[in-house]
């Protein structure tokens, strides 16, 4: 039997309507119906086929690795055109690095030995400097214990001058100069609040502190990603292909309470709040569909 119609035949026997299925997968209708019929040139690349077929399996009850290789033989085979590119890239290096001359090795230990050289003449010379200053001012000054010698041959010790203002004056300078401490700053700031999956997808939560009156959501990116964003309530703010030649994506969620946002190639794509950067978890892949929910008005916690 072929992927789709065994898709819609597990549908079926669930009583599930393609509505009912894009609401579990987030998926839209058209692509679903694309999938039953075998018709993968309607979607949006080879990436998302695979995607969207594995997520369509999970929600009607199939095992969705076994369905996979079951049907791989139908399905796009993935691209591999970065990664070709990557070992190319690397080969040239490789090849570059070995072809350096071998003076280049030395160079890191070249450089550090001048830094502890130069390190250590630093602290000679205003040691240096420091001792040689109060070497001429005692000198002129001959020290409260100075003894002078007159003309008769009689000595007279010189007595401390009084220095009970002088240091009136240094704690008064003291005090003049004590540091005030800072007032603390109340800057937005994104904190990642829970990290779950749906089906095979990650999703992670924030919330974003001491947001502002206006709350402005910017996308950048120099890839090419399926994107949607919609608010709490399923009011959509963006939904299809999103490029470098459509960024930035500005979007105005001014009294908005949640956004949730789902994306392909999530490492590719950055999302900031407000000019705050939104920093996905080390566990995020780029070859997975991503989700994010953002909480607009959430409070700073002590």
């Amino acid at each position: 039997m072929e992927l789709g119609a065994k898709l819609k035949e597990a549908r079926e026997a669930r009583n599930l309507s393609l509505e009912d299925v894009q609401k579990v997968t987030k998926i839209q209708t058209r692509y679903l119906q694309a999938i039953e019929k075998g018709n993968f040139s309607a979607m949006p690349g080879s990436f998302y086929v695979r995607a969207f077929v594995k997520e369509y399996a999970t929600a009607v009850g199939l095992d969705a690795d076994l369905f996979m290789e079951e049907h791989a033989s139908e399905l796009p085979k993935a691209s591999n055109e970065s990664s070709v590119q990557y070992s190319r890239v690397r080969s040239r290096n490789e090849t570059t690095s070995t072809k350096s001359p071998a003076i280049f090795s030395f160079l890191p230990t070249l450089i550090v030995v001048l830094l502890i050289v130069g390190i250590f003449f630093l602290v000679w010379y205003f040691i240096s400097t420091n001792d040689d200053g109060k070497s001429e001012e005692q000198v002129k000054t001959g020290g409260p214990d100075e003894v002078l010698v007159g003309d008769s041959g009689s000595t007279s010790e010189e007595k401390p001058e009084d220095t009970t203002e002088d240091t009136g004056s240094g704690d008064t300078t003291a005090d003049d100069t004590e540091e005030q401490p800072e007032e603390p700053t109340n800057e937005p700031e994104l904190k990642l609040v829970e990290e779950t999956t749906d089906g095979a997808e990650g999703v992670t939560t924030y919330d974003l502190v001491n947001a502002e009156d206006s709350v402005q959501l910017v996308l950048n990116t120099d890839n090419e990603h399926w994107l949607e964003i919609e608010n709490d309530k399923g009011k959509s703010f963006y939904n299809g292909m999103f490029a470098a030649a459509q960024a930035p994506q500005e979007i105005d969620l001014t009294g908005e309470e949640r956004v949730h946002l789902r994306f392909g190639n999530p490492r590719d794509l950055k999302i900031t709040v407000n000019g705050v950067d939104l920093q996905l978890p080390e566990t995020v892949e780029n070859g997975q569909i991503h989700q994010v929910w953002i909480n607009l008005n959430a409070s700073a916690t002590e």
